[in-house]
């Protein structure tokens, strides 16, 4: 745990929320041990850690954000509390949102290695070249924006395709789509 239950605690003993937080502490802020903004901060000489960095830091390796609320408020209750504040939901509701972006450029990132270096290449150069990683989290139909943007890179490549074709002295015989070719 970061901190000793004294300062996540109040005096009687309860789970602190927003006295935790500079901005929300309207009592006495130099007891605030958290800021929700993107970055650390100091006042008055006085570290705040940024409760968004060290969610975004840790909760990549643990989704569940059991480590997360063990090692900043040594209780999982005391995290649901504070996720459940009304005045705190506003700061934080956009964090796991942040979280899975940060979690698919990781993976994007590995899937580059692996199409360059990997032991399928060709598979993650697949994934990469239609542009897989975009619509892995949209379930459904395609909009009709999606089908046009599909059916625009469909042409762009079949027009790149043509001309190398055409350079190398190979000619593109296209099927006829009303009689099965």
């Amino acid at each position: 745990m970061m901190f000793s239950l004294s300062q996540i605690k109040s005096a009687n003993g309860k789970p602190r929320t927003k006295s935790l937080f500079y901005e929300l502490s309207y009592d006495d802020p130099s007891e605030s041990l958290f800021t929700l903004k993107e970055r650390d901060i100091e006042v008055r000489g006085q570290p705040m850690l940024s409760l968004q960095q060290l969610y975004v830091s840790m909760v990549p390796s643990d989704p569940t954000e059991y480590e997360f609320a063990m090692q900043a408020f040594g209780s999982w209750k005391h995290w649901l509390k504070i996720k459940s504040a009304k005045a705190i939901q506003p700061w934080i509701e956009d964090w796991p949102t942040e979280l899975e972006v940060k979690l698919r450029s990781e993976g994007i990132r590995k899937v580059i290695q692996e199409s360059s270096s990997g032991k399928s290449t060709f598979n993650a150069a697949k994934y990469l070249a239609n542009g897989e990683w975009n619509r892995a989290s949209k379930r459904g139909r395609p909009t009709k924006e999606e089908v046009e943007r599909e059916r625009k890179i469909a042409a762009k490549l079949d027009a790149e395709f043509s001309e190398d074709a055409q350079r190398i002295g190979l000619r593109v015989i296209k099927g006829d789509k009303e009689n099965g070719g």
